[in-house]
């Protein structure tokens, strides 16, 4: 899949070969590391895709704007496709697979998920 033909604002998947800073190290690597993100697509160039793994939710109470992620060279990527998430009203994530309307965080301190050994 092109980077292009992926609209802006769409989740997507990307394996990319990424440039090492090394130092103190008498034989450098032969290649360049190969590493994987998920995030949002909010910008492209010629050259370069923006992908923002964490950003602030739209809200009154927060500012918005805030975001981190990444500058990858299109010339890097090994892998980029879209992800099943969808936007929900509220501004936040689920998966199209996901039937369960409430999540589990933390064991409930009334019953316990394993029995004592």
């Amino acid at each position: 899949m092109e980077a292009s033909s992926i609209p802006k604002g769409s989740i997507v998947y990307i394996r990319y070969k990424d440039h090492v800073l090394f130092r103190n190290i008498t034989q450098p690597l032969e290649d360049a590391a190969e590493r994987e993100t998920v995030g949002w697509l909010t910008q492209e160039t010629g050259e370069l895709l923006c992908i923002q793994n964490d950003r602030t939710v739209e809200e009154p109470h927060y500012p918005s704007g805030s975001a981190s992620g990444l500058l990858i060279l299109k010339s890097c990527i090994l892998k980029i496709q879209t992800l099943p998430l969808q936007t929900v009203p509220n501004e936040s994530l689920s998966s199209a697979d996901d039937k369960a309307t409430t999540a589990e965080y933390a064991p409930q301190t009334t019953k316990r998920k394993t029995q004592p050994k």
